[in-house]
């Protein structure tokens, strides 16, 4: 909980979100969880009082972000997680509404430790939803959407999230109530294709399911929407080694989600987990490849079991694969990398996000995997902050809330050890965490010895 004692963090470098270049020796002064001082250490005067923390030689970036994550049941949450990881505010695309108020509200009354948790409640499916998630689903007829909709923001969610059989124009209906009702719309797109739901209004599209249009007319699916996710993403990899990733279908689709200022959500580190287990380089794994991380003891039983089992699956389906049948895989991973990339240098906006608990998927964790793959794709280090940081805030459109060092904003702040602008790969070097001006314990002191 925040205290009336101002606190200060001097000398550090700044690199506060906003995308200017780093600030030298800075001074950052924090006050009621929120920040009311930032700037040269010349011009920004400590408070007679404060909490002064000397960090000459330390970067400062804004807490991150992660755009998609699914904290589960209670029984299956471990949101200190997040935040020990230097991630303080997550956005939950799918879950229980139940469970997800009652987490919200536990976290602001400070009954647990956390980020600051925003959601949109089920996954909304027209028509039956999907086995594997109808815990977390929410099926109903076409003509319901604007019911179901206005339903959601009364319970106060703060985004919707439409799932794989959401048709074009049940889509466009979806996102005007949702627009109207203040909301923002995020889709995984089958029955409806990414450039499709980028001009029915979508916000941001998740995973890469955005370039599924891409598919040669051999391979094209009668209807998408009848398949499962997980049967989806395998049908894209089978095509993928054969798109151009500078094509000109490329260069239309993107021409369409830049007109409709549509957003990415790549979550690249669930697609790196196939190549990954093949052995190929998915980033680094250290902390988060349940076969070896020595933060599987943190999770909770039923979430550590599923990791590993999930990731025991995929090694083995690897070591059955031929040898053309992997070098089409490398070949497909090395496209999605650039289609990423390119969506980025056409001037579309990305943002930082895991789908975590999925496989190979740490809480918190993963998404510094996540930007190292995103620079990877072609971001500078700079971009891949801002998708962690300011993007996530502007997309929710709490851009004068958090995701920024800046007076007025919350206090959410991570210092590191090494610069990150030099490598992306020194958002791991955690010396200190602040969720609203408050010490977070680093995961590294959590994970013991």
């Amino acid at each position: 909980m925040a205290t009336d004692r101002p606190s200060a963090i001097t000398g550090a470098t700044l690199i506060d979100g906003l995308g200017g270049p780093p600030l030298a020796d800075a001074v950052i002064v924090m006050e009621g969880g929120r920040f009311t001082r930032v700037g040269p250490r010349a011009a920004t005067p400590v408070p007679e009082g404060a909490a002064v923390v000397a960090a000459d030689g330390a970067y400062a970036i804004p807490g991150l972000v992660d755009m998609h994550v699914h904290i589960g049941p209670p029984e299956q949450q471990h949101l200190s997680m997040f935040t020990a990881a230097g991630v303080t505010t997550v956005l939950d695309l799918g879950g229980r509404l139940p469970d997800l108020a009652a987490a919200r509200a536990a976290l602001e009354a400070g009954q647990v430790a956390g980020p600051r948790l925003h959601y949109a409640g089920p996954l909304l499916e027209e028509g039956t939803p999907f086995d594997g998630f109808a815990h977390m689903s929410r099926g109903f007829a076409a003509g319901e959407v604007e019911a179901v909709v206005d339903e959601l923001a009364d319970a106060g969610v703060d985004a919707i999230k439409l799932y794989i059989t959401v048709r074009p124009e049940t889509a466009r209906r979806a996102v005007a109530r949702a627009h109207a009702r203040g909301l923002r719309v995020f889709m995984h797109q089958q029955a409806t294709t990414g450039g499709a739901a980028a001009e029915a209004g979508v916000d941001c599209l998740e995973h890469l399911m955005v370039f599924a249009g891409l598919a040669p007319e051999e391979h094209r699916l009668p209807d998408p929407g009848a398949l499962t996710p997980f049967e989806f993403g395998g049908w894209m990899w089978r095509w993928l080694p054969d798109v151009d990733p500078e094509g000109e279908a490329v260069r239309r689709l993107y021409a369409r989600l830049l007109a409709a200022g549509t957003a990415l959500d790549p979550t690249l580190v669930l697609y790196a987990a196939r190549p990954a287990a093949m052995g190929e380089d998915g980033g680094d794994m250290a902390l988060d490849d349940p076969e070896c991380t020595p933060l599987l003891s943190l999770l909770p039983p039923p979430v550590a079991r599923t990791l590993q089992e999930r990731w025991a699956e995929r090694r083995q389906a690897a070591a059955g694969a031929s040898e053309r049948a992997q070098a089409r895989t490398r070949r497909a991973w090395e496209h999605l990398l650039a289609l990423t990339g390119g969506f980025h240098r056409a001037g579309g906006t990305i943002v930082a996000g895991t789908d975590c608990p999925n496989v190979a998927i740490v809480s918190g964790v993963s998404l510094h995997r996540e930007l190292e793959l995103l620079v990877r794709a072609g971001l500078t280090p700079m971009d891949a902050l801002r998708a962690a940081t300011r993007r996530p805030a502007e997309l929710l459109g709490s851009a004068g809330e958090w995701g920024s060092i800046a007076p007025g904003h919350a206090a959410d702040l991570v210092l590191l050890g090494a610069d990150p602008l030099a490598d992306i790969r020194h958002t791991r070097r955690i010396r200190a965490i602040y969720a609203a001006g408050q010490p977070v314990t680093p995961l590294a002191a959590l994970a013991g010895p």
